[in-house]
């Protein structure tokens, strides 16, 4: 009986790590850094995204982050300005 209870642990604890891991954007800033965007659907696209290999444009030219709120986190963290950010957003609007 307890063997199936651990069992049954166990599998609740991975599942509840897929889970996680299908709902979050894990946003990579430096090789030991890294900040947590919950995702507005559950899929894998863009889990681990490395915002050091990409311009805010080629960053916020990706709807699932775009959707997710990483402009204004990079505005909260200082990586772009309010107006940079409306500018950025301005021509993939037009761009489409």
């Amino acid at each position: 009986m307890l063997s199936r209870l651990k069992n049954y642990a166990l599998i609740a604890a991975v599942v509840g790590a897929f889970y996680y891991l299908l709902s979050h954007h894990f946003i990579i800033t430096s090789w030991r850094d890294f900040e947590v965007i919950e995702k507005t659907e559950l899929t894998l696209s863009h889990t681990f995204y490395s915002i050091r290999q990409a311009t805010p444009q080629e960053t916020l030219a990706i709807d699932a982050l775009r959707d997710a709120g990483i402009g204004e986190w990079m505005v909260d963290n200082g990586m772009l300005s309010q107006e940079r950010l409306n500018e950025i957003l301005r021509r993939l609007d037009a761009a489409q």
